[in-house]
């Protein structure tokens, strides 16, 4: 129930997928929405039944701030609607489109909202939000250099013949740097794949919100920024208004007593000595690649901090919803202290 108090304040729904590196700064973004501006915010995420630990934990944190709610769509069943052979964003937008069927429904009991703010893998909700005469924002999460990559993407795809891993030079994106064809990340590497055509379908909708807000600040991306405001290739897509918010960084909770033994061997390592390794929530292994990943960085002997998850089945993609234990045979004492199965002081590192 709404209290009269929040009644009266300007209602946002802000909608996320459900990726820990996509919950994080949506939540941090939404709590600055109703600290500093005295917003009413219902925070809507996909829920699965096979759901972390991690998700949960975060989604119900006792120091939310009051006009802070949490709205739960009904939850899918992950594995009713995917393949084993689906890679990890084909899963992703899977998941959304079953979600879509009680979206409407969700944003109407909501009562009158004055904005929705939609994550940047949930644009179908752009037609959702037109139906119910709703402004719609997008939201996302990496930095201006990607952004400018992502609007940019459909203007490639019909000007590129073949692949891009076969251009004999780098792509060009105005304000950005020459993106090296060995670095393009995989759903680019192949565009006959759903994982490329899904980011294609999704980039090619930004232009259908009132204001793209970005995880990132104006003074850390100037030449971006400025060509994604200034730059006529970009007005003719058309952009619309890009508004950097960032950095939105979760607080860290306070540490635990695996934390500060983390810290303690950090600070006595040299400068610039340590390699950090974590892949993320949508960055999963399969067991036999985990364990070659980790011999290889100890047989390196570079040191290093490895924070991992594993699969709970053959499929690396599989993992991206869910949450197994770690058991990694034959490796030494020593690099099994440094392999953390949950992190909380990433900040602090």
């Amino acid at each position: 129930m709404i209290s009269e108090i929040e009644a009266t304040k300007p209602h946002v729904a802000v909608v996320s997928v459900p990726l820990m590196g996509h919950i994080i700064p949506l939540l941090e973004f939404s709590k600055r929405l109703v600290v500093d501006h005295d917003f009413h915010v219902s925070f809507l995420v996909i829920t699965t039944k096979e759901a972390s630990a991690a998700q949960d934990q975060l989604l119900q944190s006792p120091t939310f701030p009051p006009g802070l709610d949490v709205v739960y769509l009904p939850p899918i069943d992950v594995f009713s609607v995917t393949t084993d052979d689906m890679l990890m964003l084909t899963r992703l937008c899977v998941m959304v489109e079953e979600s879509l069927k009680s979206l409407k429904s969700v944003l109407k009991e909501l009562g009158e909202l004055r904005a929705v703010v939609i994550d940047k893998f949930f644009t179908q909700a752009f037609d959702v939000c037109c139906e119910l005469s709703i402004p719609a924002y997008l939201f996302y999460t990496s930095a201006l250099v990607m952004l400018t990559f992502s609007l940019s993407l459909p203007t490639l795809d019909c000007e590129v013949e073949g692949e891009f891993v076969d251009l004999a030079e780098p792509l060009k994106v105005p304000g950005c740097p020459p993106f090296p064809i060995e670095d393009l990340f995989d759903p680019l590497k192949n565009r006959k794949i759903d994982e490329y055509k899904w980011l294609l379908f999704h980039c090619s909708r930004f232009h259908l919100a009132a204001g793209i807000f970005v995880n990132s600040w104006k003074e850390l991306e100037s030449v971006t920024y400025k060509a994604i405001t200034e730059d006529p290739f970009f007005k003719q897509i058309p952009t619309p208004p890009v508004l950097p918010v960032g950095p939105l960084i979760k607080e860290e909770p306070p540490l635990t007593a695996r934390d500060i033994e983390y810290l303690a061997w950090l600070d006595k390592q040299p400068s610039d000595s340590v390699l950090f390794v974590a892949l993320g929530s949508g960055g999963t292994l399969t067991a036999d690649q985990l364990t070659e990943l980790a011999w290889g960085v100890e047989l390196s002997h570079q040191r290093f901090i490895f924070v991992v998850r594993k699969p709970t089945n053959s499929s690396a993609s599989a993992a991206v919803f869910t949450a197994g234990t770690l058991e990694i045979g034959g490796s030494s004492h020593d690099a099994l202290e440094r392999m953390a199965k949950e992190w909380n002081a990433e900040s602090n590192v």
